[in-house]
């Protein structure tokens, strides 16, 4: 859009400003239709981003809580044997602990039964229990061995 001068005089200072003006008043930009489909399709890519990203957290959240129960178990036992005291390891809904230390059960991990395991002063248990921890894709079973207080991890299919 050019703008025109209808007087006669010669253009001053003030009319070229006016020119310059004007023609960048005619700078093009994204349309309001233009914006929301771009926001579209970048929230719909974000959001089939954030599923694949939730379920590689969750297994790797279940895998540290595996590796920290496992320690926490060895801890209780070397305590026990250290200090020559019966120490209990006291599994509940949503945590596990010897008294010393506690351990959050996750979200996506259910213990299937409250249980404790007594360690005596040699550091070994008194049961042959399972731990039995349920999660989003399978079972996870501790067998415990009467005695020495080793325990072996046995990965189940979901029923």
């Amino acid at each position: 859009m050019d703008v025109l001068l209808l007087s006669k005089q010669k253009p001053t200072k003030n009319t070229m400003q006016n020119k310059i003006q004007v023609k960048q008043l005619q700078i093009r930009a994204f349309t309001m239709l233009e914006s929301l489909l771009v926001l579209g399709i970048v929230s719909l890519l974000a959001l089939g981003l954030s599923s694949s990203v939730q379920s590689t957290f969750a297994a790797v959240e279940e895998q540290i809580f595996f590796m920290e129960f496992e320690e926490l178990y060895r801890e209780t036992q070397k305590r026990s044997l250290a200090s020559q005291q019966k120490i209990n390891l006291i599994m509940e809904e949503r945590s596990i602990g010897n008294g010393y230390q506690k351990l959050a059960i996750p979200k996506g991990i259910q213990l299937q039964s409250n249980q404790s395991i007594t360690f005596d002063k040699a550091g070994g248990n008194s049961s042959l229990a399972s731990v039995r921890f349920q999660t989003r894709k399978e079972v996870v079973r501790y067998q415990l061995y009467l005695g020495n207080g080793k325990i072996k991890r046995i990965q189940e299919a979901k029923n």
